[in-house]
């Protein structure tokens, strides 16, 4: 763009998305702004201090397999503060009591000590699975793997594997980690995932809160808080964003990197395929409670419990912050616990009170000790936490990848485009970078790189 004016570009959202899609795009010369809706920028990717300890509200680690991650966090100068959690192992509720969970592999699988053996032997067919579709399994392109998304998760395991190992072996973790049950979760996302897994990968967690990305982003690019926008459409030569209080801004382009089911309300001039393939991103939502307590009695000693609906528990899994580096003071302990999505949906308009007395309703159900030794708890209600890949949505998001008629001047970041993890969001503000980009400077685009 040498010789030219920079083109303006407005990104409608300040998390993880839209602050790496900003970044990159400032770094690449384009006048950027973001608005941000909260008065703090970093959406699901933020962390607070409650006194001496650290919550983070949304995304509880990151990978070491993240590898777009992990290339902007050496850029970022953050590598020293990335530390790997002291334990990442996980267990079940099983009979009122927590059992290892740990299926990575033949060998794993065959030690098991919470599975029968005929679920033994069973399990290990999704070897051949995950073999039979590999040329499909990408972690970063889950739009390759629309042919087998015919079937929801829960229908395939129940055939496949059988009621045990659906119960104890897929429920608990995915439901613990995506807040959503199987039956809304599709065969292709989950084998996906497995693959990933298996591929090997391990923990880690930001000293300080995960939120330490996001703010550094944030310090590098020009961001406006608290700002809520109304409407964003396409013009002729660029976009206009309309704000609530009647200020009207004027761009070269515009990437909207809010929850996907809000885009269509948004944007007044998508594409009739756009708007359809909008029409269809739903979310999980959910109450994610964090505790925290004077001792370490209650710490089981993993980093996660999922909880499967055949307990009587109406909590999808905990998640220890305790093994975090920076997170909590010693002798503490620091726990986060997720609602099952219709409990939630019971619960979330009540008060915060009323919310941690059901929660410890639930806790009492638990074998953990201590936890009438609470410091204080943080109620966090999330009506969009993660985007659900439900049985069918992975061929709406691979015939939107492919649409002709696509907006010429607005363009889409989040994760419902990736993957419901922060490394899927982080990617789409990458590929939201690289298609503006190539529309105004003519930069080639990565073959086989999706635009959004």
């Amino acid at each position: 763009m040498r010789g030219m004016t920079a083109p303006r570009v407005i990104v409608v959202g300040g998390g993880i998305a839209g602050l790496t899609a900003a970044y990159t795009l400032r770094k690449g010369g384009f006048d950027v702004q973001v608005l941000e809706r909260e008065e703090v920028p970093g959406g699901r990717m933020r962390s607070e201090r409650h006194g001496d300890f650290v919550v983070d509200r949304g995304a509880q680690f990151i990978a070491s397999s993240y590898r777009n991650m992990r290339a902007l966090v050496d850029e970022l100068g953050l590598r020293p503060y990335v530390r790997r959690l002291r334990t990442g192992r996980g267990a079940t509720l099983r009979d009122g009591k927590f059992a290892s969970s740990d299926y990575n592999g033949v060998r794993a699988i065959l030690r098991a000590r919470d599975i029968g053996w005929r679920s033994k032997l069973r399990l290990p067919l999704i070897i051949n699975d995950l073999r039979r579709a590999r040329s499909m399994l990408d972690f970063y392109a889950i739009e390759k793997a629309a042919p087998l998304d015919d079937i929801s998760a829960h229908d395939w395991a129940l055939r496949r594997f059988g009621r045990e190992v659906l119960d104890y072996v897929i429920e608990p973790p995915f439901a613990s980690t995506f807040t959503v049950l199987p039956e809304n979760l599709s065969r292709a996302f989950v084998l996906a995932t497995i693959s990933y897994m298996f591929s090997g990968f391990r923990l880690h967690a930001f000293e300080g809160g995960n939120g330490l990305l996001t703010s550094t982003l944030a310090a590098r690019v020009p961001v406006r808080t608290g700002i809520d926008v109304r409407r964003v459409s396409q013009t002729h030569d660029g976009a206009t964003v309309q704000l609530a209080d009647g200020e009207q801004l004027h761009a070269d382009a515009a990437i909207i990197a809010t929850p996907g089911n809000r885009v269509a309300a948004l944007c007044d001039t998508l594409t009739d395929g756009e708007r359809a393939f909008f029409g269809g991103v739903r979310y999980a939502s959910s109450i994610i409670v964090f505790v925290m307590t004077s001792t370490t009695e209650a710490d089981p000693g993993v980093y996660g419990v999922g909880i499967g609906r055949r307990e009587g528990v109406r909590l999808y899994g905990l998640a220890m912050e305790t093994p975090k580096e920076g997170a909590v003071p010693p002798g503490k302990m620091l726990f986060n616990c997720a609602f099952s999505e219709e409990y939630a949906a019971e619960l979330i308009s009540r008060g915060d009170d009323d919310i941690i007395a059901a929660l410890h309703g639930e806790l009492r159900k638990l074998p953990m000790r201590g936890l009438d030794k609470t410091e204080g708890h943080v109620v966090h209600r999330w009506p969009e936490l993660v985007p659900q890949f439900y049985p069918g949505y992975i061929r709406s998001l691979a015939r939107f990848g492919e649409r002709s008629a696509r907006s010429d001047r607005v363009f889409f970041a989040g994760d419902y485009l990736v993957g419901p993890y922060t490394e899927g969001a982080l990617t789409s503000g990458l590929r939201a970078a690289a298609a503006v980009r190539a529309r105004f400077s003519g930069a080639p685009v990565a073959a086989g790189t999706p635009l959004a």
